[in-house]
């Protein structure tokens, strides 16, 4: 991958990390590219999420490999979290069910 992909793809991570901490979720961004989630966000209402980030510079983002959907979905089991692709356009920033395919929003307030 070349250089300046990977500083856009990184930026991209960052900022739906700043997008999530805005909806009041803790968010670790990982170290490099080599796990199955870019980011670890846990909210407030107690629901985790393991993200992958997939950005664009036109249109719409890819989804991830086969490959790469199988390893979130493992270690979001195992993390008993779910696994969402984070997929990022100029249009904004959207949430996938990698397991559904259903379209997810941040949960907002905390369980009772």
């Amino acid at each position: 991958m070349p250089k300046d992909q990977y500083k856009y793809g990184r930026g991209k991570e960052q900022k739906v990390a700043q997008s999530l901490r805005r909806k009041g979720a803790k968010v670790e961004v990982s170290e490099g590219s080599k796990g199955a989630a870019d980011l670890i966000a846990k909210f407030p209402s107690g629901t985790k999420w393991n993200v992958q980030v997939k950005a664009t510079r036109s249109g719409t983002a890819a989804s991830p490999s086969a490959k790469d959907a199988g390893r979130l979905k493992q270690v979001a089991t195992k993390s008993k979290s779910t696994a969402v692709v984070a997929k990022v356009s100029p249009k904004g920033i959207e949430y996938k069910s990698v397991r559904s395919g259903r379209t997810l929003t941040p949960p907002k307030s905390k369980k009772r």
